[in-house]
């Protein structure tokens, strides 16, 4: 197999633009800051990747700043296993993450997510240090214990399809018509009962 013919992971989608929504009672967390080492900001969090398969989100897409810390300005994936959130500020926090992971993440192309991106992420996180991954870590599904401090929160970040409008324009029209069905019975009955 040459370079060019990495398995490439079409199961994982970007949620804006799908079809899909965060669950009920778990904070759409598009657009919030992310936190890194030493409670520095790095950048914000552009949108979350999830596995078509399982509905579970696997990583940030986060548009890192890049002057502020001496980087190119990019999109770099982050596991959602090393997430911790402070909802009350609209924080994500990833407290082992350094400019030197950041600096060293691959740069995030949509649709061109592969087996080597993946490997490429996790070996940043565990060969510089910072994060530490179980044995049986795989494909971004550990998920560490969640910090002791109860201002954080460990979000389970699952996916569902939405609503669609059409369907519930759909389901208001049958409710609609049922109401005008029986207010027609009931005035036939009435007109029965008059004669």
């Amino acid at each position: 197999m040459s370079n060019n013919e990495y398995i490439t992971h079409s199961h994982l989608r970007e949620l804006h633009g799908s079809e899909f929504e965060i669950v009920r009672d778990e904070p759409d967390i598009r657009n919030w800051k992310v936190i890194g080492l030493q409670h520095i900001e790095v950048g914000i969090v552009n949108d979350l990747l999830f596995d078509e398969v399982s509905y579970q989100v696997k990583y940030l897409i986060v548009d890192i700043y890049g002057k502020q810390l001496n980087l190119i300005p990019r999109l770099v994936m982050i596991p959602m296993g090393l997430v911790e959130l402070l909802p009350d500020e609209k924080l994500v926090v990833v407290s082992g993450l350094t400019v030197g992971h950041l600096a060293s993440l691959p740069t995030y192309e949509k649709g061109k997510i592969t087996t080597v991106t993946e490997h490429a992420i996790r070996t940043v996180f565990t060969t510089a240090g910072g994060v530490a991954y179980p044995d049986d870590y795989q494909n971004s599904n550990y998920i560490p214990q969640p910090a002791s401090n109860d201002k954080y929160y460990k979000p389970k970040m699952e996916v569902v399809e939405k609503t669609s409008f059409k369907e519930e324009m759909r389901d208001n029209l049958k409710q609609v018509r049922e109401k005008v069905q029986k207010m027609e019975n009931d005035l036939e009955n009435h007109e029965k009962n008059i004669r």
